[in-house]
């Protein structure tokens, strides 16, 4: 993923972060909706389409905006990454359960609009093994996100939320990503000890 990208996914937290601490709730949110919109446009133009977890994500930040709108509470829309990340681990633990891991699953879906080197790699049965590992500990890394964005959202300042529920996905993201390739798991110990 390109890293504009990455920072768009983003925007619309900043957003109402920003505009929350200038106490209006409801421009923080009328903000934090049209960053969701921009984010579809930019997609739209530089992409050439909108992916469904784009449109999710934007219909996401509608609806927990909305929520706290109605009910004046800006606690609704802070609570929206951890609803996302508590509905990602279910689906990640529960397919590592009944042995049907999501993200080999989506892999070998589309594995025909893949490049053929990844299609090769898909075939192997460390590749396969590696991807139902990260399936299971970003279940858990998601899991963990959740919690950590439920407690800053009840607890925490605008802009440790802001901190926890932005970069955290990120970072929830690399550790997993570690944990689940065993010699990159092993070589980042050895670095640490």
């Amino acid at each position: 993923m390109e890293w504009s990208g990455l920072l768009l996914d983003f925007a619309p937290l900043a957003v109402f972060a920003i505009l929350d601490g200038r106490g209006n709730l409801r421009y923080a949110l009328i903000g934090a909706v049209l960053a969701a919109v921009l984010e579809l446009v930019y997609s739209q133009l530089f992409f050439g389409g909108i992916d469904a977890f784009s449109l999710l994500f934007a219909a996401l930040i509608i609806a927990f905006a909305a929520l706290s709108y109605y009910f004046k509470n800006p606690l609704f829309f802070k609570l929206k990454p951890a609803v996302i990340g508590c509905c990602t681990a279910l689906i990640m633990l529960l397919t590592s359960a009944i042995d049907r891991p999501a993200m080999l699953e989506m892999a070998q879906h589309y594995a025909a609009a893949l490049p053929a080197s990844f299609q090769a790699q898909l075939a192997q049965d460390s590749v396969r093994a590696m991807l139902a590992r990260a399936n299971f500990f970003m279940g858990i890394g998601f899991l963990a996100y959740a919690a950590a964005c439920t407690w800053a959202a009840l607890y925490l300042s605008r802009w440790w939320w802001l901190a926890i529920s932005g970069p955290g996905l990120y970072l929830v993201t690399f550790i997993s990503a570690v944990l689940a390739m065993p010699a990159l798991f092993s070589r980042f110990v050895a670095a640490f000890s």
